[in-house]
Order: structure tokens, then C-alpha cells, then sequence
């Protein structure tokens, strides 16, 4: 096809997906513009300046959807991109090698907690327009490798962010109100763990469809009355407790207050289920608005993330993350530890600059409060068995050691960027605390 022709289809494709047409969404016109343009990832915005509510959301590219959840749960509150951009006027492109140089880059958190860890690293922005209080904004994001936006591929851009602009305002005549469950249900979706919005009575606002199948799979979550419940009661408890002293509490620094509830013995009562139906914990953090951009709705909500059972044999990083404040790089970082491995072997498996990895150690480090690489494998060990995706069946964890069926439940907090969890008994059945 020549370049005539694709951008044509490209252009043409942004318009339908402005008029709303059923079978050309936003995120599939967006992904023709990250093609040509051979970004890293390609976004629009809407943003409430007044409320910091972020209205419309649509992106292409190669993050994966984890990495918007961390950004509206984490890295907006520090994205100096953003904070340059908003104030600008329209029409501006705003490139962030102009501003923030490679000292700048290699001490940032933003940078090095997120946009590096998850494949990107040149931006450039421009506010399309801003009215009524809202800025709508364009964002193109391009690999380390690709260099920052200039010549013709910024002549490129340019023309394209043009055409975006005139398809949003067809968007803007018949974009629905939002239906209580954020913008970024669509991101959900594509998770491929479940995922569960909910308020402080475990009713469920949104479910993906990975939650969907799990709760009619007949194992340890199910859907009553509107509201997500454990099968077992006691489990039932523990659950709706935590979600209780969870709803509306804002963590430190910029992470989300959370927690990490196992679930006693199978979690099954009993049922033979097939291994990928065995839920080992939920882990809940609560959202606000003030401090998500309004991206999961106008009132505080949990996301309740199911870890299920796998089978894997090495912890696993969205645990590990989760129970220590940690990015998903820095996360996989620690577990190298933990697997013995040292800073050169995880740079070369992972095709990165040893430098950039000492970066990401250094970051890990100060949030776990270690100082030394062997604290770190001594942390990541010492999680409860749990966290650490091993199997349970009739009580017992199979794996380095064997916990007994009368053992106790931990349900670590995560609160700020230490990341050093908070552990509670609670007594389980049978069981003394």
C-alpha cells in the first residue's frame, strides 16, 4: 500500500471513529496513527481542568493495559510531562527533550518507576484545544531507540493531530455520560486477570470478563445480590472487613492504600475445581478520585484484583509488586534476585543497559527499605506463601515448606512508597491467630 493511500485510511478511519460508527472505536482509528507514525504508544485526552477529572480516554500502542492502571492509580500525581503541557496554549507541541535531559530523565520517578520500565521514553504533546474548562490533548510516545519527534515525522504528526482534533469534536456531539464506572473500563477488559470495581459493601460497579467467568465457575467468588462474596464464610468476613476499613482512605506519597487477603485453605469448600479456577487471595485498593483523575468514576471505589492459582513455581510480579509499592520491572527485578540471578544476567535477559537496570535496583531498593541485594531476596522470601503462587490444596502449601491447615492468615498493607507492609493475623478456621 503506498503512504498516500494508508494515510488516507488512517485519516479516514479517525473520523468514523469520531461519528461514532460501531465498528471503528476510538482505541482501533488510534492504532493506524501509531502505525505511520511508528510510536511507542499514541493517546487522547479529555481533562476537567477545574475538577483534574480525566473525561475521555483512548490510546493505541505497545503498553500494555496495566500500564494506564498504574497511571491513574500512581504516575499522573508525578508526570512532568503533564504538568508542562496543561498550562500551554493550544496549538503548542510541547516535547519533552526540550525540557528534561538525560540528568533529568535518569533521577526521575516518572520516568524511571514508569514510562522506561514499560517501553517508552520520548514524548511529545500537543493541547488540541481547550474550552469550557476542558483541555483535550494529543500524546505520541516513542521507543529510546526511535529518538525524539522532529523533522518530517514531526510534519507528519502534526498534520494527523490536526485531523484527530476535528474528529473529537464529532465525538464531543454524542459521547454518552459516564456510566458510574470510570473511562477506562475498556482497559479493564483487556486485563487478563480479574478485575472487580467496587464500592465499600463489596457491590460490584464493573467486572471484566475475566471476573465474569471466574464468578460462574462455580469456586470461591460468586456474584450475590449485586455484590461480590467468598464462597466461605469466614473467608466472606475477612473480605468485607478489609474492603470496609479500605473504602475511602488515601495511601502516602502517590500509591493507593491496599491489602493483600489470602484465602484459607482451598477457598472452595471442598469442590474439585480444575487448577486455573483455584483463587489463592484478592488484593483491594482503594481509589479516590481526587487522587485517580476521576478515571474509575466520581466517587471512591476498591479494585479488587483476583490472583488465582497457576501453578507457578517463582513469585509472582504482580504480587510482589503489589505487597512492595513496586513498579512491574522492579518487581521482576526483586524475584531475579530472589532466583539468584545478578544485575548483568537480568540486564541481558531482559535486552537492557546494565545501567538502566542498576537505576530500576536502586529505585526497588528504597522501596522495600533494603540497602543490600540480600535483604531483598531475604523480603521477597518472607512473603506469606501465599503471595508467592505456590499451590494449596487440602491445606497445604506444596513447595519449599508445608504449612499446616490451622496457620495463620496474613493480610499485608501496602501504604506509600516504602512499600513496607503491615502484617495481621486473623484466626482461621480450625486455626488459633
Amino acid at each position: 500500500m503506498e503512504q498516500g493511500s494508508e494515510l488516507d485510511e488512517v485519516v479516514a478511519r479517525l473520523y468514523e471513529a469520531g461519528a461514532g460508527m460501531d465498528d471503528v472505536s476510538w482505541g482501533h482509528a488510534l492504532r493506524g496513527v501509531q502505525r505511520v507514525l511508528q510510536a511507542h504508544t499514541v493517546r487522547l485526552l479529555a481533562i476537567d481542568l477545574v475538577q483534574r477529572s480525566l473525561l475521555f480516554y483512548a490510546e493505541a500502542g505497545d503498553a500494555p493495559p496495566e500500564a494506564l492502571l498504574d497511571y491513574t492509580r500512581c504516575y499522573h500525581l508525578v508526570d512532568p510531562r503533564l504538568a508542562r503541557l496543561l498550562p500551554m496554549a493550544a496549538g503548542r507541541w510541547a516535547h519533552c527533550h526540550e525540557a528534561f535531559d538525560d540528568a533529568f530523565v535518569a533521577n526521575d520517578p516518572f520516568y524511571q518507576e514508569f514510562l522506561l520500565p514499560y517501553g517508552g521514553r520520548w514524548s511529545s504533546g500537543i493541547k488540541l484545544m481547550e474550552e469550557g474548562g476542558v483541555a483535550v490533548v494529543f500524546a505520541v510516545t516513542r521507543r529510546p531507540e526511535r529518538g525524539p519527534m522532529a523533522g518530517d515525522d514531526l510534519v507528519l504528526c502534526d498534520r494527523l493531530s490536526w485531523h484527530v482534533a476535528k474528529a473529537f469534536r464529532l465525538t464531543e456531539r454524542h459521547r454518552p455520560s459516564d456510566d458510574g464506572t470510570g473511562v477506562i473500563s475498556a482497559a479493564m477488559n483487556q486485563l487478563g486477570v480479574p478485575v472487580f470495581l467496587l464500592d465499600g459493601d463489596c457491590r460490584i460497579r464493573f467486572s471484566n470478563s475475566s471476573a465474569r467467568s471466574l464468578m460462574t465457575a462455580g469456586g470461591a467468588l460468586y456474584e450475590l445480590d449485586g455484590r461480590l462474596a467468598l464462597r466461605q464464610a469466614d473467608n466472606d468476613r475477612a473480605f468485607r472487613t478489609l474492603a470496609k476499613s479500605l473504602y475511602g482512605k488515601a495511601g502516602e506519597d502517590r500509591f493507593p492504600a491496599s491489602a493483600y487477603l489470602p484465602l484459607t485453605a482451598s477457598g472452595h469448600e471442598g469442590v474439585a475445581l480444575p487448577e486455573r479456577q483455584h483463587v489463592d487471595g484478592i488484593m483491594l485498593s482503594s481509589l479516590l478520585p481526587e487522587r485517580t483523575i476521576g478515571a474509575f468514576g466520581e466517587s471512591p471505589a476498591l479494585l479488587a484484583v483476583a490472583h488465582e492459582q497457576r501453578g507457578m513455581s517463582e513469585p509472582d510480579p504482580a504480587v510482589v509488586a503489589s505487597a512492595f509499592g513496586l513498579t512491574r520491572a522492579e518487581a521482576r527485578i526483586a524475584i531475579a534476585f530472589a532466583l539468584g540471578l545478578s544485575v548483568e544476567q537480568i540486564a541481558e535477559r531482559r535486552c537492557k543497559a546494565v545501567s538502566t537496570v542498576r537505576s530500576q535496583v536502586k529505585s526497588m531498593l528504597a522501596k522495600m527499605g533494603c540497602t543490600r541485594q540480600s535483604e531483598v531476596v531475604s523480603r521477597v522470601l518472607s512473603l506469606p506463601f501465599i503471595f508467592l503462587g505456590m499451590r494449596c490444596r487440602r491445606g497445604a502449601a506444596l513447595g519449599p515448606s508445608r504449612l499446616p491447615r490451622d496457620a495463620a492468615i496474613h493480610i499485608s498493607a501496602v501504604n506509600g512508597s516504602s512499600g513496607r507492609g503491615a502484617a495481621a493475623a486473623q484466626k482461621a478456621p480450625g486455626g488459633s491467630a
